[in-house]
C-alpha cells in the first residue's frame, strides 16, 4: 500500500533514524534505515544485475566515484571491494539525501568512504537540484532546492579526492556535463559505469568517450533502447585505453 505523501513527510525523518539490516544481495549483513528500507534496499534486490557487475569489476585498491550515491546502495559494495588499500568518494548533493548516505556510512563503520554534498558537472557555481518523483529521480536544473556545483577536474586540483579508477555514474540526464568536468582527470586504465537516461545523452557521451580513447560495452538493454527506443536508464560500461582486460569482455571502439 502506497503511504500517503503527508504521512511520509511526518515519518520520515523518524524512521530514517531506525537502522535495519540488509538480509540478501551483495550488500547482505550491512545495515540501512527504516524510511528507505522497501524497493529492494533492505532484501538486496535492488538493481540485482547492475550490483553483480559491479561487485565484478571494483578491485582491491580502487579509487571509486559513486556520482549520485543518493543513500548509498553502491557506495557499500564498492567499500567493501576497494578494502582498506582503497577509497571511495560519494557525491550527493541535496543534503536531506547525503544525510542519510552519511549515516548509513557511520552505521556501517565504512572508514574508507568520504561523503561530498556537491554535483558534479562540467562548471562550477551553484544550480538548482530536484523535479524527480521520488528522491532517487531528482536532476540537476530541476526543483527549488539550490546545490554546489563543481567539475571533477577541479576537486582533483585543489587536493580534495584523488582521481578515479572506476566511476559509477547516475546523474538523471546531466551524465554529459558530468564527464565533461572529469575526463581530463581521469587516469588511462579507468573504467567508468554509466547509466544513460535519454538517447541524446548517449550519443553525448558516446562522443566525449570514444575522443578519449574509451572502448564501449553497451548492455543489452542500452542495444535493445537504440534499436527500439529509449525506455529506462540501461548502462554503458566504458573501458580506459590503458586497462588491460575486462574479465575477458570484448569491447566496441
Amino acid at each position: 500500500m502506497q503511504v500517503p505523501k503527508v504521512v511520509r513527510e511526518l515519518l520520515d525523518p523518524l524512521t530514517e533514524r531506525v537502522p535495519v539490516p540488509i538480509v540478501g544481495g551483495v550488500n547482505r549483513g550491512r545495515w540501512w534505515n527504516l524510511a528507505s528500507a522497501g524497493n529492494g534496499y533492505a532484501s538486496g534486490r535492488r538493481a540485482l544485475d547492475q550490483m553483480a557487475v559491479l561487485q565484478q569489476l571494483i578491485r582491491p585498491g580502487d579509487v571509486v566515484w559513486d556520482v549520485g550515491a543518493h543513500h548509498g546502495c553502491m557506495t557499500l559494495l564498492a567499500a567493501a571491494r576497494v578494502q582498506p588499500s582503497g577509497w571511495v568518494y560519494a557525491f550527493e548533493p541535496r543534503k536531506q539525501t547525503s544525510r542519510i548516505l552519511r549515516r548509513h556510512v557511520r552505521w556501517n563503520r565504512l572508514n574508507n568512504v568520504s561523503v561530498h554534498d556537491v554535483a558534479l558537472s562540467s562548471y562550477t557555481g551553484v544550480a538548482r537540484f530536484g523535479g524527480g518523483r521520488t528522491s532517487k529521480m531528482n536532476t540537476l536544473g530541476g526543483g527549488d532546492d539550490e546545490v554546489a556545483v563543481t567539475t571533477g577536474a577541479a576537486l582533483v586540483q585543489s587536493g580534495a579526492v584523488r582521481p578515479p579508477t572506476f566511476v559509477k555514474i547516475d546523474v538523471e540526464g546531466a551524465e554529459g556535463a558530468m564527464l565533461e568536468g572529469a575526463l581530463p582527470v581521469r587516469p588511462p586504465h579507468a573504467l567508468i559505469f554509466l547509466a544513460l537516461h535519454s538517447a541524446a545523452a548517449d550519443e553525448h557521451c558516446t562522443r566525449l568517450l570514444r575522443e578519449k580513447g574509451f572502448s564501449l560495452l553497451p548492455s543489452r538493454e542500452l542495444d535493445q533502447a537504440r534499436r527500439e527506443g529509449w525506455r529506462g536508464d540501461p548502462d554503458l560500461l566504458c573501458v580506459g585505453p590503458a586497462h588491460q582486460s575486462v574479465n575477458g569482455l570484448t569491447a566496441s571502439a
